[in-house]
């Protein structure tokens, strides 16, 4: 009797050890490992900013935010745009994340798009709101 509960305990603490080595190869490769590199010595600390003064420094520097369409209306004051064409500003707005409504307002002007007034006070209200 005293071996049986010898090899129950025994083959209990094989299990638990069993246990615990796969639970910390678990944790092991969940945790990622993040490489701190120092800021330049130029570095401000505000990075959103810096990294948009650069891309503004840049004006060869066009990017699409799957908004090519838009490149229809080039030089279109910003008076003749039908209410339809306003709605296609405005899906291409509001699909945009906070961040990116900065970039986009750059790259239309870039393009030579004037972008409709009531779309700009609802890109500076998001912008505010982000």
């Amino acid at each position: 009797m005293e071996i049986i509960i010898a090899i129950v305990v025994g083959l209990f603490a094989v299990t638990g050890i069993i246990i615990l080595v796969k639970v910390n190869r678990g944790r092991e490769k969940t945790q990622e490992v993040k490489e701190v590199s120092a800021p330049a010595s130029d570095c401000c600390g505000a990075h959103e900013v810096c990294d948009f003064d650069e891309i503004k420094a840049d004006v060869t520097r066009i990017e699409y935010y799957d908004d090519e369409e838009l490149d229809a209306y080039k030089n279109k004051n910003e008076k003749e745009y039908t209410s339809d064409q306003i709605d296609q500003f405005r899906e291409i707005l509001y699909t945009l994340k906070t961040a990116e409504i900065r970039y986009w307002l750059l790259s239309i002007e870039r393009r030579h798009i004037n972008l409709p007034s009531i779309l700009m006070s609802e890109a500076r209200f998001l912008m505010a709101e982000g």
